[in-house]
């Protein structure tokens, strides 16, 4: 009987860690994760998910019905299967400020073992380099497109934070 219950609570906590999330865009399940793959169905927004696991830009997951399929990892907002309860998070803002949550867009879908082992592909940065204009190819195209110069005021170098009510400008 014991290994049983061990089992069965085995269970309920795997799927309580499991990650889930929500579609935030309308978006199509599909088949095997590429573009060209067969749709299988269309995921609403707001449609909760579990994610079983990810690959690239793509995460694999199963909805409430039980239909397991790829979708674009952009399209879903991730909660983390460890969820921070109201006291969790609110013991979060207490003790740092902040509510423990942090987002991660610009490295989404990359593993921390990619991010540890990138190295830059210097053949890349030159062929980027090569797109850009020089200031009087680009004044030509203002011109051209009859564009008007506007000033700007600089950056200052201090440490503002984006984050913050005014996104970083001072009052």
């Amino acid at each position: 009987m014991k290994p049983l219950v061990c089992a069965l609570l085995l269970l309920i906590a795997q799927s309580a860690l499991a990650d889930s999330g929500t579609v935030i865009r309308n978006s199509d399940l599909r088949e095997k994760p590429f573009s060209d793959s067969r749709s299988i169905a269309t995921l609403s927004s707001n449609s909760k998910i579990e994610i079983q696991k990810n690959q690239g830009t793509w995460m694999q997951v199963k909805t409430p019905q039980g239909q397991v399929g790829w979708i674009k990892l952009l399209n879903v907002r991730t909660q983390s299967g460890t969820r921070n309860n109201g006291l969790a998070t609110l013991g979060n803002v207490i003790k740092t400020g902040s509510s423990g949550q942090t987002v991660t867009t610009g490295v989404k879908g990359l593993s921390a073992e990619q991010i540890q082992t990138a190295e830059p592909n210097m053949a890349e940065v030159n062929k980027m380099e090569s797109y850009s204009s020089s200031n009087s190819e680009a004044s030509r195209l203002a011109r051209q497109a009859q564009l008007s110069p506007k000033k700007v005021a600089p950056l200052s170098n201090s440490n503002t934070n984006v984050n913050t009510p005014n996104n970083g400008r001072r009052p």
